[in-house]
Parts: structure tokens; sequence; C-alpha cells
């Protein structure tokens, strides 16, 4: 009778360790590496003129799109049910239009960059070696649009480059992963996410301008390289030269599909 207690006794334990949920109760700090597809993209184009025809080609633009990298730190309430805080960086990657005509050419060249705080719930299945999870969220970013125009008309080269940012983002974000116990601390993610996000700078400004590579930029008005973005105009609005010019805002897709690889560490 006694063997047969201890038999059951070491069973129970035995199925309790193999079941031990990889997103146990407690506290994790994560880290990853991604990469963002763009979804919901906005739109650019290439020109190009001859004679009196003038040909427009259609220009995906996506902020969204880029390497990002970032960490979270998590919490979970239940072997079920937690909370997570991310923190992560958007390096967006470049989109280039054309304007092509028969004295020259113009290359403008977009790219952007934010910081984003990500809070989320965090569903988990509970199981064991291989867990899957989803996690639903908000996401506030804190960017910046870097715009480089390159004109060359007639063998002059004019070049200016312009930063716009200032506001903050407000979006949502949902993933889904799989997790891969490495170890009882350790554990590889795999994830899935979705990004809906779009960023309305409020300023910009710029921050470089050379004709024929002698700068321009210290002759320029606070008018010439200052903007003001704001939610309503009036055509008839005059500024001084000391004053930055205005503009209605404008709002830029920073929305993606993405992957994810990184580590969770058990606190």
């Amino acid at each position: 009778m006694k063997q047969n207690f201890l038999k059951s006794t070491l069973l129970i334990k035995a199925i309790c360790m193999l079941t031990t949920p990889l997103f146990a109760q407690g506290s994790y700090v994560t880290v990853n590496l991604g990469y963002g597809f763009r979804a919901g993209a906005g739109s650019t184009y290439n020109y190009t003129s001859s004679g009196s025809n003038t040909t427009r080609e259609h220009v995906a633009l996506s902020f969204g799109q880029g390497l990002a990298f970032g960490a979270a730190f998590g919490h979970m309430f239940t072997n079920n049910v937690g909370a997570e805080l991310g923190l992560s960086y958007l390096l967006g990657g470049k989109t280039e239009s054309t304007d092509t005509y028969a004295s020259g050419s113009d290359v403008t060249t977009l790219s952007a960059k934010m910081l984003r705080i990500n809070p989320s719930v965090v569903i988990s299945a509970g199981a064991e070696s291989i867990n899957p999870y989803a996690k639903f969220g908000l996401i506030i970013g804190k960017g910046s649009i870097k715009t480089e125009y390159n004109e060359i008309d007639r063998g002059d080269v004019f070049f200016t480059k312009i930063k716009y940012n200032g506001g903050i983002a407000f979006g949502f974000s949902s993933a889904i992963g799989l997790m891969f116990s490495l170890s009882e601390k350790l554990a590889l993610i795999t994830e899935v996410n979705m990004i809906n996000l779009s960023y309305a700078p409020t300023k910009g400004e710029v921050t470089e301008a050379t004709y024929n590579g002698a700068d321009q930029l210290s002759s320029m008005t606070t008018n010439d390289k200052e903007i003001k973005f704001v939610d309503s105009h009036s055509s008839s609005f005059s500024s001084s030269s000391s004053q930055p010019d205005e503009s209605v805002k404008s709002k830029y897709p920073f929305g993606s599909v993405g992957i994810n690889v990184g580590i969770k560490i058990s606190l």
C-alpha cells in the first residue's frame, strides 16, 4: 500500500514538472530584433517629362517599413494572463522618388525613425515546451521624418535636407507568437506582429542647404527654413521673415506587418 502511494506521489510530481508552462506566473524580460514590412502605404511618384508629355509612376510610401529592435518587461498574473510594457526603436527604410526633365533631374529621399512605447495584454496557452501566445495593446510613438532633396539642373547642384518632428503618434498593436523552452529560465521567442499607426509632425526645419557645395542655410530667414504644422490654416495668413511658415498637418503611415525574434528571461 505504501509502495503504491509512493508511486502515485512520484507520478503526480513528474506530471506537474512536465506541464509547467513557459509563461508561468512571475516577472520576465525580453529582448528582440525584427523587421517590419509596409502596411497601409501612402503614395509618392516618379515623374518623367519629355517635350509636352509627362509620365507619372506610383511609388508606395511607408515609414513603418524597416529594422526594429527593443526590449520589454512583463508579468504573468496567472499561467494564462499577463501584462507587458515594451520599448522599441524603428530605423525606417528609405523611399526614393525621381523627377526627370530636359534640363536635369531631382531626387527626393524619405526616411524615418521612431521611439515606440507598447503596453499590452498577454494571453498564453500555458502549454509545455512550445507555447503559443497572443498580445494586444496600444502603441505610442515619438518620431521624426527626414527628407533629402537633391536637384541637378544644367550642371548646377542644389541640395536640401529637412527634418520633420514634434507631436505624438497613437495607434494599436497585436501579435501572435511561439515560445520555445531552452532552459528553466530561458526561452526563444518567434513572433508575427501588426502595427496600425500614423504620425503627423507638428514642425519642420531645414537642417542643410547648399548650392554647388556652398552653404545657403546661414542666409535663409526663419520663414524660409522653419515650418509650423497646424490643424487649420488660412490662405490669407502672412508671417514675417522672423516667424516660421505655416501649413496644415498631414498624417503619414507608420503601420507595418513584421516578424520578431527574441529571448525571454524569467526573473
